[in-house]
C-alpha cells in the first residue's frame, strides 16, 4: 500500500483520485476499515460508509445525480497537517446534472494510519448545496 506516504502526498494523490473516479489510486489511499463521515444532510440518504468499498463507492458514485462526471477541480485553500490529522478548506467546482456551474466550499477532515487515510470528515454548505442543485445561484 502506502506506509511510507505523508498525509500531504496522501492528499495530492486522493483528490484527483476521487474527482476522476480513480478506484485503484482509491484503494491504495483507503485503509480496510476506513469511515467516511457524509454531510449531516446527505447522511440521510447515504449514511457514514464504512469499510474501503463502501466509501469507494459513495466517493464515485453519490454525486453522480447532482454532478456531470468529470467536471470537478477544487481549489485547495489551507491544509493544515498534524500529525495523523489533517484538515483541507476547499473551494470545489463542478457542473450539475442540469449543466448549471456549482461552486461551494467544503471542509475535510483526516485521519491517517500507515500512510492511508483511515477516517474522514466532510462538511459543506448544504443550503447553497440545495439552492445551486434546484437551479438558483445564491
Amino acid at each position: 500500500m502506502t506506509p511510507d506516504m505523508t498525509p500531504d502526498e496522501t492528499l495530492d494523490r486522493f483528490f484527483p483520485a476521487m474527482f476522476s473516479d480513480d478506484r485503484e489510486t482509491l484503494t491504495a489511499l483507503l485503509s480496510e476499515g476506513v469511515v467516511w463521515h457524509a454531510p449531516p444532510f446527505a447522511r440521510e440518504r447515504f449514511g457514514d460508509p464504512v469499510g474501503r468499498q463502501a466509501v469507494i463507492d459513495f466517493l464515485c458514485g453519490a454525486g453522480d445525480e447532482f454532478y456531470r462526471p468529470g467536471s470537478f477541480s477544487i481549489e485547495r485553500e489551507l491544509q493544515a497537517v498534524e500529525g495523523d490529522r489533517a484538515i483541507v478548506l476547499a473551494i470545489l467546482r463542478a457542473t450539475t446534472a442540469r449543466g448549471k456551474p456549482y461552486e461551494n466550499r467544503y471542509a475535510f477532515g483526516f485521519r491517517f494510519r500507515g500512510g492511508q487515510i483511515d477516517e474522514a470528515w466532510e462538511l459543506l454548505d448544504s443550503i447553497h448545496f440545495e439552492r445551486q442543485m434546484a437551479g438558483g445561484d445564491s
